[in-house]
Parts: structure tokens; C-alpha cells; sequence
């Protein structure tokens, strides 16, 4: 049954239900999103996965947004003012923006934010990025060696709030619209003490949405926030995110009318893609497998260099993935970012590590040779999603297959606990991935690999790449010449790939199937998902 005959039959069965007298859920417009993963934390400091920053984005806002085409544009500031030398930049606040208690946002709730986000008592992962955008004295407060007070940030009055760098910073404006750096609201998160963001009464919105319902696990529900500034131009009542881990549950309830959007997996592309309701997308998110160098044994790089190129990506995208995904012989992923010859970051550059099991065997042979071993055994960890564990497996199929002698097991573990292994060390192979956080190649090669920041899950070290990134970093010595910046930084792409310190395998594209009766939703290579614009008929 196609989709809109599915539809009139559900109209049918409505109308003789309820007559002439619809109930008020019937008027109403909810967006229901089938999503396969929870969120880890809605505290606009803490998080640090995809989702959790999509469902912040519809509940907060920040000094500046992305509109449809991807441009950035104002939030809650209405404009601003940049010094000449570009490390003073003063946002001057609208006078209407209100919390959803009615107290109004002021630039005091960006200080008070600021500061939270690099309290080391907080510890949050994301502080690295104040010291990223080289906000004064961002370094030393981390640290704990200078006061929060001392924080290159300022309310000047009640709507002006400024903001000091050490250095020019290109992306700066970009990065004014990730959750990390929205507002917060002082005396509300001070009375909830440590249950802020632990519960949908726990958690203040100044967005255009209101979270009313949160059961970890299940379902994110918000509603309409009357007292968001720009109320009028949301049509949307509300927006439901429905965690639904398995793609055939999801795909049924699609088409039960329970959900608006869902993702799917491959085995279920060759279904519905050829139904008007099928879309697919690309997205900024590039996979890779992390080589834990504490581990003795992936230290070695014929060791790395063999597990790299054994598999076949191809056959990953076009039969295990089958949405749109490209293979990925690189870690700065296509559509990122335009360089100063106005070409973008991957047009004529060039790829590594690509399959070829004849050279793997040759790397392998050089590797057991080095170890002194014939036969070893390694551990991936992943997801619990039904693609990354199918990934996984073939993975561990083409590792044992074309390595003689290699033992892969799987760890499957739910995503936030994933993530804590990573980061903690305690794991040898781990698949991840990485979504641009602003649109210039350093927020893959500058925070996620250098040594010792916080995503470099791998331990990956080496004094050339350091040497090559910093010199792109804000302040350093490239900072200021665009194209001998875009040439270092394809140059540290290279050393980081050419002794596999990651090992990339695709850049992701996305299978939906989508309510034909939903228009205005909005996906973009950098920043997360929009709703703002969505009309549901």
C-alpha cells in the first residue's frame, strides 16, 4: 500500500471516530523523529554527542544561527561590532529575548555560561573549545591557575556582551552558533543545583521550543515556547524525538503514521526507494576507527597500516550502508569547507590508505615480524545501532580474512557508554565518528588530533603533525596567510594518514523515509538539523 492510500484510510477511519469534532491533538502540528540513538546529556555545557546538541539547538539559543541556506545570521544578538584587529568582538543583544520563565535574556546569562563551560570544576570536555577561539585567559582558568572572573568575556549592560581574544580567530563568528556557547540562565540553574538538565523540569528554554517530557531512553517531547522571541514564525506546536534503536520498528511505525521521520538501514532501502516519501542526505560526519596507541601492539604502524587498508569500503557504503555514503580515504570530508582558491578542502587532494589487500598482507607480514608474533587478537568496540554492528562484523570478517593469523572480538556497548571507554583508554579498536563543529578543516585536524586534546581517543602523537596544526591554529604563525595555511593543512592530513593514526572509512550519507505532508526541515554539512521552518500539513 503506497503511502498516501495508507494515509486515506487513516482519514477514514478519523473522520467516522470523531465525527465532526476533532480533539485539540488532532489540530495540533508534532513532529515525530524516530531517532536510533539517546541523547547523552541536554546540559548545553556538557554534551558532546549529535542528537544531544540537535535537541539543545530546539530548546536554546545563541548569539547567532544558520538559516536555511546555511548562512549564518542573527540569534539572539541583533548585530555586532569587531575591532580592527579582530580580537574584540562586542554582540549587541535584543531587548525581547526571554527565558520561558519570562525573566529576559541579558548578556550576564553568556557570561555566567562562559565561565561555567570552562570551570574546572566542571571539567567539561568542550572547554577546549574557549581555548580554540583563543578567548583571554581561556588557558590559565582551565587550569585552575587564574580566577573564572579573569575570562575574556563581559557584560557591559544588560544587552551588550563582549567578548576579548588573544588572537584573531577566522571562524569565530561560525562557532557562535554551537550549544556550547548558548546562554544560560544563572539563577535558574543555581536553584537546581546538581539536578539541572537531569529532568524536563530541570532545564529552562530560551529557544523557540520548551522541553515538557523527557524519559531517558524512550522519548523527548517539546512544545511551543510563547515566550521565544521570534514565536510567531514557528508553526510547529511541537516536536517528539523518539529513540527507536531498531530500523525495522521504526520503519513500521513510519508507516503506521506513528512517526514523521526515520532513518533506516540498507536492508530496508531497496523497499522503499521508490516511494515519494524516500529521501536520502549527506552529512559532515566522517567514520573512522581509532587505534588505541596505549596498547603496545597498535604502536607498531605496519600494524595500523595493515588493519587500514584490508577492507573493502566500497562494499561498506553501497551494500552494508547503502544511504548516500561516500568511502572515505580521507578525515576532512567533502562539502566542509572552501579554501582561498575557492576550491573545496578535497577537490585535487589527495587519498589515502585506500583498500588493497595484497599491500595489507605485506604490511601485516612486516608487522608480526616486528612484534614477534604469528597470531594476535584485537578488540572493537561499537555502537549498539543496527549499522554500526553490522559494519562490525564484516570488518572483523575482512580482518581475519585477509590478515592470516588476526583474531578481531566485538564489544558492543550503547553509545554514551562507548564513548566513556574511548575516552578513558580502556579499549584497542574503537569505530567513531566525528561532525564539523565549524566549517574549516582545523575542527577535524586541530581538536581531534593534536597531542593531548580531549577527542584524540587514539593517543595519536607526533611532533610534525603538532608542528603543521598549530602553525594553521588562531595565532599561529599561518594564521594570517590563507593559502600557506590550506597547503599545511593538507599537509597534516597527510602525516596523520600515512601512518594510519586513524583509520577512515566513510563519510556519512543518510537513508530517511519522510512524511510527504512535512516541509521545512533543514540539514546541513556543518551545524545540526533545523526544525525552525518545518510545516506539517
Amino acid at each position: 500500500m503506497t503511502y498516501l492510500k495508507r494515509l486515506l484510510l487513516s482519514l477514514v477511519v478519523l473522520v467516522l471516530a470523531v465525527g465532526c469534532s476533532p480533539a485539540k491533538e488532532d489540530t495540533e502540528q508534532v513532529l515525530r523523529i524516530a531517532k536510533d540513538n539517546d541523547v547523552s546529556s541536554l546540559d548545553t555545557n556538557v554534551a558532546t554527542d549529535g542528537l544531544s546538541f540537535e535537541v539543545i539547538k530546539t530548546f536554546t539559543e545563541g548569539l547567532m544561527e544558520y538559516d536555511a541556506e546555511g548562512n549564518i545570521v542573527p540569534g539572539v544578538a541583533l548585530d555586532y561590532e569587531v575591532s580592527a584587529d579582530g580580537t574584540v568582538y562586542t554582540f549587541n543583544l535584543r531587548d525581547d529575548a526571554k527565558w520561558s520563565n519570562g525573566d529576559p535574556v541579558t548578556a550576564a546569562d553568556f557570561v555566567f555560561s562562559w565561565r561555567r563551560l570552562v570551570d574546572p570544576a566542571l571539567a567539561t570536555e568542550y572547554s577546549y573549545m574557549a581555548e580554540g577561539i583563543m578567548i583571554k585567559n581561556a588557558t590559565a582558568v582551565i587550569k585552575g591557575e587564574k580566577p573564572l572572573t579573569d575570562l575574556g568575556v563581559a557584560a557591559l549592560d544588560e544587552t551588550t556582551f563582549q567578548v576579548t581574544l588573544d588572537a584573531a580567530v577566522p571562524y569565530f563568528i561560525q562557532l557562535m552558533t554551537f550549544p556550547v556557547f548558548h546562554p544560560l540562565n544563572e539563577a535558574f540553574v543555581t536553584a537546581k543545583g546538581d539536578a539541572y538538565a537531569k529532568s524536563a523540569d530541570a532545564l529552562i528554554s530560551n529557544g523557540p521550543w520548551v522541553v515538557t517530557e523527557w524519559t531517558e531512553g524512550t522519548k523527548i517531547r517539546v512544545e511551543k515556547n510563547d515566550t521565544y522571541w521570534n514565536a510567531d514564525a514557528i508553526k510547529l506546536d511541537a516536536i517528539e524525538f523518539l529513540i527507536i534503536k531498531d530500523y525495522q520498528t521504526a520503519a513500521l511505525q513510519f508507516e503506521n503514521g506513528e512517526v514523521d521521520m526515520a532513518k533506516i538501514s540498507a536492508d530496508l532501502v531497496d523497499r522503499y526507494k521508490d516511494e515519494d516519501f524516500f529521501e536520502t542526505k549527506k552529512l559532515g560526519y566522517t567514520w573512522y576507527v581509532a587505534p588505541n596507541q596505549l596498547v603496545a601492539e597498535l604502536q607498531n604502524e605496519n600494524l595500523r597500516l595493515a588493519l587500514a587498508t584490508s577492507f573493502d569500503k566500497s562494499f561498506i557504503t553501497d551494500s552494508i550502508l547503502h544511504d548516500g555514503s561516500n568511502v572515505a580515504d580521507y578525515i576532512v570530508p567533502i562539502g566542509l569547507a572552501t579554501g582561498p582558491d575557492g576550491k573545496d578542502f578535497r577537490d585535487g587532494a589527495e587519498t589515502f590508505l585506500s583498500f588493497d589487500a595484497a599491500k595489507a598482507l605485506e604490511y601485516w607480514n612486516a608487522a608480526k615480524a616486528e612484534l614477534g608474533v604469528d597470531t594476535l587478537t584485537l578488540e572493537l568496540l561499537v555502537d549498539d545501532a543496527a549499522d554500526t554492528k553490522a559494519v562490525s562484523e564484516f570488518l572483523q570478517t575482512e580482518w581475519q580474512t585477509n590478515l592470516p593469523g588476526l583474531t578481531v572480538t566485538i564489544q558492543v556497548q550503547p553509545k554514551k557508554n562507548r564513548l566513556q571507554l574511548m575516552r578513558d583508554g580502556t579499549y584497542q579498536l574503537g569505530l567513531t565518528r566525528w561532525g564539523p563543529d565549524y566549517a574549516d578543516p582545523f575542527t577535524y585536524l586541530g581538536d581531534l588530533f593534536q597531542t593531548g586534546v580531549n577527542y584524540n581517543y587514539g593517543r595519536f602523537s607526533d611532533a610534525e603533525y603538532d608542528a603543521l596544526v598549530q602553525s594553521t591554529a588562531p595565532g599561529g604563525s599561518l594564521s594570517t596567510d590563507a593559502a600557506a595555511r590550506w597547503v599545511a593543512l593538507h599537509e597534516a592530513e597527510a602525516v596523520l594518514l600515512e601512518q594510519a593514526g586513524i583509520l577512515p572509512t566513510w563519510q556519512s550519507g543518510e537513508a530517511m523515509l519522510v512524511n510527504p505532508d512535512v516541509s521545512g526541515y533543514e540539514f546541513h554539512v556543518v551545524g545540526q538539523p533545523s526544525y525552525r521552518n518545518v510545516v506539517k500539513k
